[in-house]
């Protein structure tokens, strides 16, 4: 074959993985050139990115708020059960001694001291129906905002499936792009749209197993809930307030194992303390520091990061 066919078939073949309004746009000669197309590619991408990330954002704030207001019904039930159990045993005090008994008239040094003990002893059961009432009340109101949050979690969920439109769009990208580095780009997107829309369907109720993770894959939460049980939930920043909200203690001081939590991003970063060395410095492994769903380690010294602390066991 001679110079000029293989040079045909080239062009051809190269025409051919263009889409149709990709190869009219170049053959238009007002069309933008090859160097602006790559910028709007790369723009896009960004956007995708974004819309993206704040998808994941909004899914996990979500979740966060709804596993709060769970806790907080259960406690507010248990509060109800105790205060239940106080007015029955006033009630059962009161039956087997009425407050209007011989010995209380006996005992009683005037009229007012007798009404006195009366209206006392009314005024505690009264107290105790209200406190139950006010209960019965705050967990009627809380179990209304947690229908609420659950639906507002069903519609970001939803929202976030629209990562499968973006992971079709990259990919569309991907193919008519003329540039290898916003190829790989757009593949990586894509990866990561196909992941978070995945993890979009995993159920919100508590997990069961030794070792649940209800994160969404190529995020620094997911990767450090792989080495750690963490039965929380929330973006990176939200894990301070929510493990103590667990029962897990926390401090300043870096040790193996725990999980150290900084404000390295909009949306914080955790990664896992793998060692503590003899200058006082730690190294951690972590994921989406360098780019989505890599792992790396680094060491780091105090001063360093912007620390907010570390979980522990």
């Amino acid at each position: 074959m001679n110079r000029t066919c293989i040079l045909l078939t080239a062009v051809l073949v190269a025409s051919s993985a263009i889409p149709s309004n990709a190869r009219s746009a170049f053959a238009d000669p007002a069309s933008p050139s090859p160097a602006q197309q790559l910028a709007q590619l790369n723009q896009q991408l960004d956007s995708d990115e974004a819309k993206l990330n704040d998808l994941n954002d909004q899914v996990e704030r979500a979740q966060a708020d709804v596993d709060r207001l769970n806790r907080q019904i259960t406690a507010e039930r248990q509060r109800e059960e105790e205060l239940s159990k106080r007015l029955g045993s006033l009630a059962r005090l009161e039956y087997e001694q009425p407050a209007l008994r011989l010995t209380t008239l006996i005992q009683a040094r005037s009229l007012n001291q007798l009404l006195g003990e009366l209206a006392q002893a009314r005024l505690v059961v009264h107290k105790q129906g209200s406190l139950l009432d006010q209960a019965r009340q705050l967990r009627r109101l809380d179990e209304q905002s947690r229908s609420q949050m659950s639906v507002k979690l069903g519609l970001v969920q939803a929202a976030r499936d629209e990562a499968a439109q973006v992971a079709a769009r990259t990919l569309a990208l991907r193919n008519a792009a003329l540039d290898a580095v916003v190829r790989a780009r757009a593949a990586a997107l894509a990866a990561q749209a196909q992941a978070t829309q995945a993890a979009s369907r995993v159920s919100i109720t508590a997990p069961t197993g030794p070792w649940p993770n209800h994160f969404s894959y190529g995020y620094c939460t997911w990767y450090v809930a792989t080495k750690r049980f963490v039965p929380w939930f929330g973006n990176a920043i939200e894990w301070w307030p929510n493990a103590r909200a667990y029962g897990f203690s926390e401090g300043q001081a870096a040790q193996v194992g725990a999980i150290m939590v900084t404000r390295e991003s909009w949306f914080g970063h955790v990664a896992y303390v793998e060692a503590v060395n003899g200058d006082g410095s730690w190294t951690v492994s972590e994921m989406n520091f360098s780019g989505w769903a890599v792992v790396d380690r680094r060491t780091i010294k105090l001063g360093q990061v912007p620390l907010v602390g570390f979980i522990y066991r």
